[in-house]
């Protein structure tokens, strides 16, 4: 088959929600069918680009509204491409002749709000295609026209809407007033080697960690305000935060601000996970909006709690006092409450580490590039 992947992904370069598609699509190929995959061109081409490029599998590059431009030049490139940038964007993918079209959306409706011309030429074309939702408003959503009621269109037309956990095909359905009979859960390839527990870490200092990218909505922040209050000053804790994004230096100074610069620690992006887990003992997740984390996934599979917002599909992973604790809201006082219960409940976390565990050992789909593609293709 002719299977073509685009992605939709414009805010960071890679993100968790990324290895979906990829990983799919190298499983494609290797199963002898065509590839091809459309994604935004960034400064530096990543390397794992690269090795679907030396596999054989055709890329074909979007370019990206320059924020950088001058207001002048963005005008003009806006008059020039308003008609034709779309056409020549997936000019590419229609000489491909696709079977099978896979769309990655970093939130619900980017194809409504961004991207709704590509949708209208797949329409016009009558072509198969897949959608999956990685993200979602959180709480009350009034949608905008550019969302109800042309995004039923898109959603009731597709082969199978692929959502990464319930509460996230439950909101999506309330802001389109609609039922979805296609949808399907999805879950996400996760970034560890061996899927075992790792022995819990016996520390004098407690380490807490933060993995996900520093960008809008994670809540590095709300933890740092959280953890500058007065009674946390003499209480031995470092907090760890792994990720990349155009919040780094924000939160370095944001530390510094609070005065915990000494307790915060941040590494970069980490590769290895497994890693992660030898020295920290719980997972903090104080997003204010989340499909279903893979780093909450990753965390519970090598036996760690976590403290978690109760948004996306944090409830169905996390149960309190048993594989961790939710903190009802995404505000500091909700949060703050929460990790201070947590704290004086830390005796128990090694326990709770390994009921997430087997939890997760008995939830998440290990394979689920595998279970995608066996859905795409039948």
């Amino acid at each position: 088959m002719r299977i073509a992947f685009i992605t939709l992904m414009a805010g960071v370069q890679w993100g968790g929600s990324e290895e979906l598609w990829y990983k799919t699509a190298i499983l494609a190929k290797n199963n002898g069918h065509k590839v091809f995959a459309s994604i935004y061109r960034w400064k530096e081409e990543l390397p794992k680009i690269e090795y679907l490029k030396k596999i054989g599998i055709e890329i074909n590059y979007r370019d990206r509204f320059d924020k950088d431009s001058s207001l002048p030049k963005k005008i003009k490139t806006f008059l020039k491409n308003r008609i034709t940038k779309i056409n020549n964007d997936y000019k590419k993918l229609f000489e491909f002749n696709p079977d099978i079209i896979f769309i990655s959306q970093g939130s619900n409706f980017d194809l409504s709000v961004h991207h709704f011309e590509l949708y209208k030429m797949i329409k016009t074309r009558n072509l198969k295609y897949f959608i999956v939702c990685h993200s979602h408003d959180q709480y009350s959503a009034i949608p905008d026209n550019n969302i109800y009621p042309r995004a039923i269109d898109i959603f009731v037309n597709a082969k199978n809407v692929f959502f990464v956990s319930n509460r996230m095909k439950q909101m999506t359905e309330r802001i389109l007033c609609c039922k979805l009979s296609n949808a399907i859960f999805t879950w996400n390839p996760l970034n560890i080697t061996q899927y075992k527990y790792i022995k819990y870490p016996d520390n004098q200092t407690i380490n807490f960690a933060i993995v996900a990218a520093i960008a809008d909505m994670k809540g590095q922040d709300t933890a740092l305000e959280c953890l500058s209050h007065k009674n946390w000053s003499n209480r031995n804790w470092k907090l760890n935060i792994y990720g990349k994004g155009y919040g780094m230096e924000y939160i370095k100074q944001l530390a510094i601000f609070y005065g915990i610069q000494n307790n915060v620690i941040l590494h970069g992006h980490v590769s290895n996970i497994e890693e992660i887990w030898l020295n920290n003992n719980i997972l903090l997740i104080p997003s204010a909006g989340e499909g279903l984390p893979i780093s909450l996934c990753e965390a519970m599979i090598c036996g760690r709690a976590a403290i978690v917002t109760d948004v996306g599909g944090n409830t169905e992973m996390i149960t309190d006092y048993i594989t961790g604790y939710v903190a009802e809201a995404p505000t500091v006082n909700s949060f703050a409450k929460t990790l201070e219960l947590a704290w004086k409940d830390k005796d128990n976390w090694e326990k709770m580490g390994l009921n997430a565990h087997n939890f997760a050992m008995k939830s998440i789909d290990l394979k689920a590039h595998e279970t995608l593609l066996n859905i795409l293709i039948n």
